[in-house]
């Protein structure tokens, strides 16, 4: 399954929007340098999950918004990478890296449990609406996918 990406054009409008250089901005997240940020603006690298709220927070905007996702429906990996995780940290009693990842994946199967929903929910930092819907918006976009594929 395609990953949400963060969008470099809405990185870009929000630092300069909050008035910021990308050499204050790297330096309020605590990076060697603005490299860092251009190669982010401009697509050639991705930043590792655990920037994506951080960036968020410096220049006032939510997580969800430098995503290429909708974020009135995001899929569980936006909302993953909004929570600042990688998929090896999204782990807790009852709920194993390969069950989430199965969840993320979209892959289809039985209807996750209330424990599992809760555990991802309480991972991820939000509620469990929250992730029920993802869970079917990233189930969706698996069965797109394979239809298209197939």
């Amino acid at each position: 399954m395609a990953r949400p990406l963060l969008r470099g054009d809405r990185l870009q409008a929000a630092r300069e929007a909050k008035g910021l250089t990308r050499e204050e901005l790297a330096a309020e997240l605590q990076l060697s340098g603005p490299s860092r940020i251009r190669v982010w603006e401009t697509g050639i690298e991705r930043p590792r999950p655990r920037f994506v709220p951080r960036l968020a927070a410096a220049l006032g905007v939510a997580p969800l918004h430098l995503l290429d996702v909708d974020p009135d429906d995001p899929p569980l990996a936006a909302l993953r990478l909004a929570a600042g995780r990688a998929t090896n940290e999204v782990t807790a009693p009852g709920l194993s890296v390969m069950t989430y990842v199965r969840l993320e994946d979209g892959r289809t199967g039985a209807i996750p449990s209330a424990e599992v929903i809760g555990a991802v929910a309480h991972a991820l930092g939000v509620d469990v609406p929250c992730v029920e819907a993802a869970v079917r918006r990233s189930r969706s976009d698996y069965a797109a996918l394979a239809s298209f594929s197939g």
